[in-house]
């Protein structure tokens, strides 16, 4: 195998196992018995929200030389510190990685170890992700080479067992409006944010092997191909999978518990023990990426006053005080966080992806504020408040409130920008042609 294909496994299957966390595994299965037979549509809009996003917020930060910072540049130097910091302690330390440490004790510990308490799971779930973290510089390669191919190998024993052996047929639940229920579920696995979080240290590890310009381009892109493959294999399974059991499972079992069930039901005992393996490598993968991308913007935010490795401590700190909360109440707690954060990364992924041909700084800006104003306002009537002006917007019944305002706050920012860089200009030429008359 000739290098340049090793390293583009290794790339791809380390991208794969950094998306393929806790809300990768569980959300699928309950997106697919809640559709039933919608599970197509619902698919598809779980692969858009998750694969789609995520892959592209890869080629756009990409695009702009790997630094999320020059992404978010053209709308101003303080916006990356600030969404980067909601983002990154939002949901990357208060919902994402504690999320992780409490799935692994309750689908891959409880089930065979009853009598282990969870604080002893996510003390040594935060133990290992600490020790893995530690060498930021070899994160990538360790994930690559060393834990995700056993969790390929499992994921695909488990899948493999509920297509060709399938449980039960889907039925109709009379879920309505399928696709857009699943993109909107779907930003609970938060994988546009950890893309985001994720791609600098995935182009990083490109570079480490020497790979530079076109070349680096290339590997990144055949990298995000591999992993993006192999996520469909896998969630378009699961969500299969569940649509299956919609005629034999009652609506209504939390997520973890479904999924427990469905293996149980798979594979019987042995499938639990194969279950546990998957979801603590699944789970670990996902978090040492996470924890040593956040511990390395918080260093740099402040100066190196508090180096890397006590960022780690910190932050593996609080993931075992949240993750004891469990999955089911940080799952509760963590949506009115998504939905107010995730409108503006699918945006701002979407300027970066194409940002060759946005316009003006005036584009992003535009488009940014109206998209987080509208975002933070549907939070806001999620929560119970009344905004009546929310379900007046185009697409507001299927949670997409937003979109239109990012198009019109586009178009606008745009042209107040022009119009402003017009007026600028013409003053200078005035100015100019005013000193030139003097001097003549």
């Amino acid at each position: 195998m000739s290098k340049t294909i090793q390293h583009s496994l290794i790339l791809g299957f380390a991208l794969f196992a950094l998306y393929f966390g806790a809300g990768n595994l569980i959300f699928p299965p309950s997106i697919g018995i809640s559709s039933g037979t919608g599970w197509i549509p619902a698919l598809t809009g779980f692969v858009i929200t998750d694969i789609a996003f995520l892959l592209l917020a890869v080629i756009a930060i990409l695009n702009a030389g790997g630094r999320f910072e020059e992404l978010t540049r053209p709308i101003s130097p303080w916006f990356y510190k600030v969404f980067h910091l909601l983002l990154m302690v939002g949901i990357g330390v208060f919902v994402t990685i504690p999320r992780m440490s409490a799935t692994t004790h309750e689908l891959g510990i409880q089930p065979l170890f009853p009598g282990v308490p969870s604080a002893v799971t996510i003390i040594a779930f935060f133990a290992v992700t600490f020790y893995f973290a530690l060498d930021q510089s070899n994160v990538i390669d360790r994930i690559g080479k060393i834990l995700t191919p056993l969790l390929i190998v499992i994921l695909l024993i488990i899948v493999g067992k509920g297509i060709f052996s399938p449980m039960g047929i889907p039925v109709d639940t009379e879920v309505s409006a399928a696709f857009s229920t699943a993109f909107i579920s779907a930003y609970q696995t938060g994988d546009i944010v950890t893309g985001i979080f994720c791609a600098p240290i995935f182009l990083a590890a490109i570079l480490s092997y020497g790979y530079k310009g076109k070349s680096a381009r290339k590997m990144a892109i055949t990298g995000t191909l591999i992993a993006g493959a192999g996520l469909l294999i896998v969630y378009g399974d699961l969500l299969y999978i569940g649509a299956t059991s919609s005629s034999i499972f009652p609506q209504g079992l939390s997520n973890t518990a479904l999924v427990s069930a469905l293996v149980d039901r798979l594979l019987g005992g042995t499938g639990a023990i194969a279950l546990s393996i998957a979801i603590a490598l699944a789970c670990l993968t996902s978090a040492i990426g996470v924890v040593a991308v956040i511990a390395d913007f918080l260093r740099g935010l402040f100066n190196d006053k508090i180096d890397y490795r006590a960022w780690l401590t910190i932050i593996c700190l609080t993931g075992i005080g949240v993750g004891m909360l469990g999955v089911e109440r940080i799952v509760n707690y963590t949506m009115p966080i998504f939905q107010a954060l995730y409108p503006v990364a699918i945006v701002l992924v979407v300027l970066g992806v194409f940002r060759k041909f946005v316009p003006s700084p005036g584009s992003y800006r535009g488009a940014i504020l109206l998209t987080f104003i509208v975002s933070l306002s549907e939070t806001l009537v999620s929560l119970g408040f009344n905004l009546g002006f929310i379900s007046a917007l185009p697409l507001s019944a299927n949670g997409f409130a937003w979109l239109v305002p990012a198009i019109i706050g586009f178009i606008a920012g745009t042209i107040l920008y022009w119009a402003m860089y017009k007026n600028t200009s013409r003053e200078m030429t005035s100015a100019i042609q005013s000193d030139v008359d003097k001097l003549s």
